[in-house]
């Protein structure tokens, strides 16, 4: 950041508005730098042969010392020999094959069995660190907060990176692989788990059985994790894969027409002031959509034209489908997000209720096919969307607990302002995942799901009211999912402007507050759908400083 007379008043003008400890969390965050290259990373991150030392002698100390059969698919023994004698952790043995077909031809004497594939290479600590995740699940750090009871895991997985000789073929590159904590709908389209994956042998043996001689190792890791009741992420880049052996995206996309028999009535919610332009592009886009069982429901509140009142009438005429309730703050005039959608809500009849922006225009004609599908399953919480600025950048590609920005270190919404083309990181912002939060200008909730966690949290009548509510759907253990197929535009400004006037500045400071005491341990303990070795200051997944 440059020193200028312009950046002295922007600082000084911010200091004003937000005080001095908000001026310097926003100061570190302009002195990071824009990425660190992953050689840098890598360096602080490599255990050292002291480090190795300690933990032969600790886990030679263990009570229970899992033996884990790595099953090396290649026919060079002396090669995976060599690299296994460097682990820290000894109690493994070693099996060679040639393709994974049954598991008649496969001698498997430990309780777990981890994957190796011909060429590649893991690091030294990689066994102990299995190992260590199998004995002590309970004390194993993955990227973020687990609510649920963590058991003896059934599967393992760890870091990764990608090895590309360069053009000269006399030097290698590397792409990291940083991955999330278990992410059953992100599994569905991308064996991103493929390496380092150590799975129970009972487990690895039945997934074969099921595998129909397929030697595909995606399909029997994918098979594994389907079966498995407790797994468990390490955050470390523990092995080393060439480019051949990479992760690949298997399904980029998701067959419509789940509920063409049984189609649930969905109440779609949708907050109006004074707005006739935007809500009428916003109505027409749902009515284009191909799914006909729904109710709209305008929440109207503290409009003051006459001609938006002339519209209401005018489409109350013209769809039977549409009503307008109209909200009335206990004290005049003032907004409040939450309590707006909780009172539509509450006249909604619908199995589904999809919360919707009045700026929003849906662009993808199957969107509530798509939509119903995912979150018609089990454990299925929220499913939110993609959306974009008018210039085809992107606006939400979900969201993360714990980034920097506007929010304060609150949350942040992903790959804002990549263009609409790009995948992202680890296709982060183009595969259908499973994320801790997304916005509510585009969510759909089980009507159930919602009154069971008793719907948004009116103390937060801005900012975060969508983030604290997917919180508590994912504390009852419910799954928000993140759906890139269902696209819309958000016609939000890109500059929102600052809360700037006293009275925005204190109820944003506030609503920090309520976050910060209430969501406490998973701001602590971090995003278990974000890695801590990615960058808490941007929303591009690039790499940070810490882990």
């Amino acid at each position: 950041m440059k020193l200028s007379l312009y950046n002295l008043r922007k600082g000084f003008r911010y200091l004003k508005n937000y005080g001095l400890k908000e001026f310097f969390i926003r100061l570190k965050e302009k002195g990071e730098p824009e990425q660190i290259s992953y050689a840098e990373y890598a360096v602080g991150h490599k255990v050292t042969e002291a480090q190795l030392k300690i933990q032969t002698k600790e886990s030679d100390k263990w009570s229970y010392r899992p033996l884990i059969s790595c099953v090396y698919m290649g026919e060079n023994r002396e090669d995976a020999l060599a690299m296994l004698e460097q682990q820290s952790y000894t109690n493994w043995n070693l099996t060679c094959i040639d393709k994974l077909c049954t598991g008649k031809e496969i001698e498997l004497s430990g309780e777990y069995t981890a994957l190796i594939e011909a060429g590649d290479t893991i690091e030294p600590d990689a066994l102990y660190e299995l190992a260590h995740a199998i004995a002590f699940p309970k004390e194993t750090k993955q990227s973020g907060i687990h609510w649920e009871e963590i058991g003896k895991p059934d599967l393992v997985y760890t870091d990764e990176d990608v090895r590309c000789p360069d053009e000269s073929k006399t030097t290698e590159t590397a792409e990291p692989l940083l991955k999330p904590d278990f992410s059953p709908d992100y599994l569905e389209n991308y064996c991103y788990i493929r390496h380092l994956c150590c799975i129970r042998k009972t487990v690895f043996l039945q997934a074969l059985k099921e595998n129909d001689g397929n030697p595909a190792i995606e399909e029997l890791i994918c098979r594994a994790a389907k079966q498995s009741d407790s797994i468990i992420h390490i955050p470390k880049v523990l092995y080393h894969t060439k480019a051949e052996h990479a992760p690949r995206v298997e399904h980029a996309s998701m067959a419509a027409g789940s509920h063409k028999k049984k189609q649930p009535l969905v109440s779609i919610l949708i907050p109006n002031k004074d707005e006739k332009a935007s809500l009428e592009k916003c109505i027409t886009s749902i009515r284009q959509g191909s799914y006909r069982n729904y109710e709209i429901i305008i929440i109207e509140n503290n409009s003051k034209s006459e001609e938006i009142f002339d519209y209401y009438k005018e489409l109350q005429m013209q769809y039977p489908d549409i009503r307008v309730v109209e909200w009335k703050p206990e004290i005049p005039g003032t907004f409040n997000y939450s309590a707006i959608n909780n009172y539509g809500a509450s006249y909604a009849k619908g199995e589904y209720l999809l919360f919707l922006n009045n700026d929003i225009e849906i662009i993808t004609k199957d969107y509530m096919e798509r939509m119903l599908t995912l979150c018609g399953k089990e454990n299925t919480g929220a499913v939110g969307a993609k959306l974009y600025y008018p210039d085809d950048t992107i606006q939400h590609a979900g969201i993360v607990i714990g980034i920097g920005g506007h929010a304060r270190g609150i949350a942040a919404n992903m790959c804002v302002g990549q263009v609409r083309s790009d995948s992202g990181y680890m296709y982060r912002a183009s595969l259908r995942q499973n994320l801790s939060a997304a916005t509510a200008a585009f969510l759909m909730v089980p009507a159930k799901v919602f009154r069971e966690v008793d719907g948004f949290c009116e103390a937060l009548s801005v900012a975060f009211n969508d983030v604290d509510l997917c919180l508590k759907i994912r504390k009852k253990g419910y799954l928000i999912i993140y759906e890139p197929f269902v696209e819309a535009y958000h016609y939000e400004s890109k500059s929102r402007g600052q809360e700037d006037t006293e009275e925005k500045v204190r109820r944003f400071q506030e609503e920090i507050e309520y976050m910060r005491t209430r969501w406490i341990d998973i701001l602590k303990q971090g995003d278990p759908y974000y890695h801590p070795g990615l960058t808490r200051y941007r929303t591009d997944y690039s790499l940070g400083q810490k882990h």
